[in-house]
């Protein structure tokens, strides 16, 4: 068992129950057939906009009835990471979840919605986060279950590669179909996070940010969110790329209209559309680079259809990466050393926007950030560039500094 904070006004500490339900999952690679992935234009989050995409992007696919039966549960799971608004392109957006909500109402009356966001994995702070996100509001408005159960489950992957058990939330592992609604948008240490990584968000709480420490390597944590997304299981993907972020992501980049929503059973293939209708390259994504590095999709174009609207009225080829760690990308996290910690990019709290509450420090896998005199300030030479602070500051005080002719080499 672990202990964590409940939360609660009297900040009592409760034990976090682990009342695991024990799941094994089949070999990787094991669906590895041709795959269909559908493409729905959305220029912009307005309601009706939204339901009629997100309504064609399934039905091309069989519909939600072709995924769920009357009276099976269904776990729609956002990227819900931090307590962040709707118009900031760094969750889910809502009016994606109240149009999948709707959809799988149509099948059964047993839908939640939820996620795992980074921090303590307790009912108060999943209420805080599911609150500002537009969450909740979905939940009461549908009648769809918001998930506020913090219970875990144990789930084994025989042939794991980084790890072969993990602990995952139980809510999400016990539903009878768990649908993705991820993200698109950059990411400083996957370099892009979407359909694959959205599962990292079956983890709970604070287990997330031991793994982060545990891999410290960017490629072994791809393998990881590999190792993690087939371990869940998830039945069905949906992508939210509407209004992305792109640059310094996964909090400080710039917005970016890409106006579209693509749904498939498949992630990899999912992850591979997107990319491409993006101008990227399938190694511009780590997790998917890893997946294809371990046989566990196709790395050569041409092994999905794709159904639904005209791919070139929806491509770009200017999205922006972010910038570049030189050395993390061509040696292991035990070689690089000193050489990256300067020479690559680095968090840089921001005294005037930084508010002293120690969250970052919290969360570091590493303990890399304490607070002196009211700012965050981090150790780099402990500090593994995970990028977590910058991810969870509710206060967009950390930011990404880089070095000038770091800038230049990766532009």
């Amino acid at each position: 068992m672990h202990r964590v904070k409940d939360g609660n006004d009297e900040g009592q500490v409760q034990l976090w129950r682990l009342k695991a339900r024990i799941r094994t999952v089949k070999s990787i690679g094991d669906e590895l057939e041709r795959q269909q992935v559908s493409l729905a234009g959305c220029r912009d989050y307005n309601r009706d906009s939204v339901r009629e995409a997100v309504g064609k992007a399934l039905e091309l696919l069989g519909g939600a009835g072709s995924i769920a039966a009357p009276g099976e549960s269904v776990f729609l799971k956002a990227n819900n990471v931090i307590a962040a608004a709707p118009d900031t392109a760094v969750v889910t957006h809502p009016e994606v979840m109240r149009a999948l909500v709707r959809e799988f109402q149509q099948v059964t009356d047993r839908v939640m919605i939820g996620d795992s966001p980074g921090g303590p994995f307790t009912r108060a702070m999943l209420r805080r986060v599911f609150g500002k996100t537009g969450l909740a509001d979905v939940a009461e408005e549908t009648g769809a279950e918001l998930a506020l159960d913090t219970g875990v489950a144990e789930v084994f992957l025989p042939d794991g590669k980084m790890m072969k058990r993990f602990t995952l939330c139980k809510s999400m592992m016990e539903a009878d179909h768990l649908v993705s609604v991820s993200k698109f948008k950059t990411h400083r240490y996957m370099n892009v996070t979407g359909p694959v990584k959205n599962l990292f968000g079956t983890v709970p709480g604070m287990t997330k940010f031991s793994y982060h420490s545990r891999f410290e390597d960017e490629k072994e944590f791809a393998d990881l969110v590999v190792d993690i997304h087939l371990a869940s299981r998830p039945a069905f993907h949906i992508v939210d790329a509407v209004e992305v972020m792109q640059g310094e992501g996964a909090r400080s980049g710039s917005r970016r209209n890409l106006g579209f929503v693509a749904a498939g059973r498949n992630a990899f293939a999912l992850e591979t559309l997107v990319l491409e209708l993006a101008g990227l390259q399938l190694e511009d994504s780590r997790p998917l680079k890893a997946a294809v590095d371990r046989g566990v999709c196709p790395g050569e174009p041409g092994w999905f259809d794709v159904l639904g609207d005209d791919r070139l009225k929806l491509s770009i080829d200017d999205f922006q990466l972010p910038s570049r760690n030189f050395f993390s990308e061509r040696l292991p996290a035990r070689l690089t050393g000193r050489l990256s910690r300067h020479f690559s990019a680095r968090p840089d709290p921001q005294p005037d926007v930084c508010t002293g509450c120690g969250r970052c420090a919290d969360f570091c896998p590493r303990e890399a950030i304490t607070v002196k005199k009211g700012v965050a300030q981090v150790n780099l030479k402990s500090c593994i560039r995970c990028f977590c602070c910058e991810e969870l500051c509710e206060n967009g005080a950390v930011r990404i500094k880089t070095p000038f002719f770091v800038r230049g080499a990766s532009g």
